[in-house]
């Protein structure tokens, strides 16, 4: 995992956390895979250092581990010192897999430790497995087996399945990053799958989805144009029965808050403003797709969320509704199987939003910036200085805590 910044003033008993997904067979949420560092010392928690793994499990419970994995298990790396001195673990079976390294020092108290974890109903994963002799004891209390995806050892994975599969394990394919990895990986037999590659537009799509992203940049284009008076924004809105009633439920929710009930889109835009219904509606008209895994929205929702929270923390001069705005569209390529140079030419945004989300520049881009390193679980450049480590990794719990409401939402619509 990637170390913070050397200047960094954050105090060593801060946690930064983040997350990947890991996706079964279909392609959707299986579980998220947590990262996590030492936002003070600069480096991960990996020492085997008691105190650094109590601080660790702690700040899971003060953050909130259904805020960063929603409903979905957690897996979490744990360092030797965890299995043989086995500190008192705050969670409930159900909610975690316990990863065990790959560097770890095999002998019998190691296996006593995960046999005895294994035994109060844990389930346990070996990471970043490749086939290391020294690991073999190991892999019989496993059930979870996390294979080392690289372009060059697909070819040996392929010749050694019979081997993995009589282990009896699931078998989980990490870093995989192109959707042409997936596949094959798919077709070998791996049960689930972790990286990037289902965030990256895959530019091979049927008529269908064509002619269902055609229909969505033109409707986009239209609610995002800058130009378009604000009773034209209500008319596009209304005059849609499914994004009226959408949005409508939306703004009705515990989630924005309100005490009296909007009725019509009207009538939200005279309460609230255009610019929160111009984004909820963008939200919506994305959401309608449904030719892409569901987590690249929820991964938009997630940057959405976190660049307005950033934009009130410490943006001067940007809007939130827009910080959410760009936020969002940065995973349009993506949700549309199109290149984003492209998507982006069509759209009539604003030249600020155009450069925000193709090139990171100006006040929006610095704000999507941060948000992806902290996606990446690295510190984000240019906080200021006003803004304590607590804030921002409240304000990307809250996001993520936010973004998993909205899935929900968008799966009653």
């Amino acid at each position: 995992m990637p170390s913070p910044s050397p200047d960094s003033n954050k105090p060593p008993d801060t946690i930064q956390v983040g997350r990947q997904a890991i996706f079964d067979r279909d392609l959707n949420v299986f579980a998220y895979e947590l990262l996590y560092r030492d936002a003070g010392g600069g480096c991960t928690i990996t020492d085997g250092d008691h105190a650094s793994c109590t601080t660790l499990l702690n700040a899971f419970m003060e953050i909130g581990l259904d805020r960063i994995t929603g409903s979905h298990k957690a897996f979490i790396n744990l360092t030797r010192h965890f299995f043989v001195d086995m500190p008192p673990m705050p969670f409930n079976q159900k909610q975690v897999v316990l990863e065990v390294l790959e560097d770890v020092e095999v002998d019998d108290a190691l296996l006593q430790g995960i046999a005895s974890m294994a035994a109060q109903g844990f389930e346990l994963a070996m990471d970043d497995y490749s086939f290391q002799s020294q690991l073999a004891p190991i892999l019989p209390l496993m059930r979870y087996i996390k294979v080392e995806v690289t372009p060059e050892n697909i070819p040996q994975i392929a010749r050694r399945m019979p081997e993995l599969r009589a282990t009896g394990a699931k078998l989980l394919a990490e870093k995989v990053e192109t959707a042409a990895q997936y596949e094959e990986l798919k077709a070998l037999g791996f049960d689930y799958f972790q990286g990037y590659f289902f965030a990256r537009p895959n530019l091979v799509q049927s008529n269908r989805v064509g002619e269902d992203s055609a229909k969505v940049v033109q409707l986009l284009a239209r609610l995002n144009d800058p130009d378009v008076a604000m009773g034209e924004i209500v008319k596009l809105v209304s005059q849609d029965p499914g994004l009226s009633f959408k949005v409508l439920r939306y703004v009705n929710s515990a989630a924005v808050g309100l005490r009296a009930r909007i009725e019509s889109i009207q009538h939200a835009v005279i309460l609230m403003g255009i610019a929160p219904i111009r984004a909820w509606a963008t939200l919506f008209v994305m959401a309608d797709l449904d030719s892409r895994p569901v987590e690249i929205l929820n991964l938009g929702l997630l940057r959405a969320n976190l660049c307005e929270r950033l934009c009130r923390l410490h943006g001067a001069g940007c809007v939130p509704e827009t910080a959410y705005t760009v936020g969002l569209l940065s995973v349009l390529d993506a949700v549309l199987s199109r290149p984003r140079d492209e998507l982006l030419r069509e759209l009539p945004l604003s030249d600020e939003i155009k450069q925000a989300i193709s090139l990171r520049e100006g006040r929006y881009g610095r704000l999507l910036g941060q948000a992806l390193s902290l996606e990446r679980n690295e510190w984000p450049q240019g906080i200021g200085a006003n803004v304590t480590p607590s804030d921002v990794i409240e304000a990307y719990a809250a996001s993520s805590q936010a973004a998993f409401s909205t899935m929900e939402l968008l799966d009653d619509a």
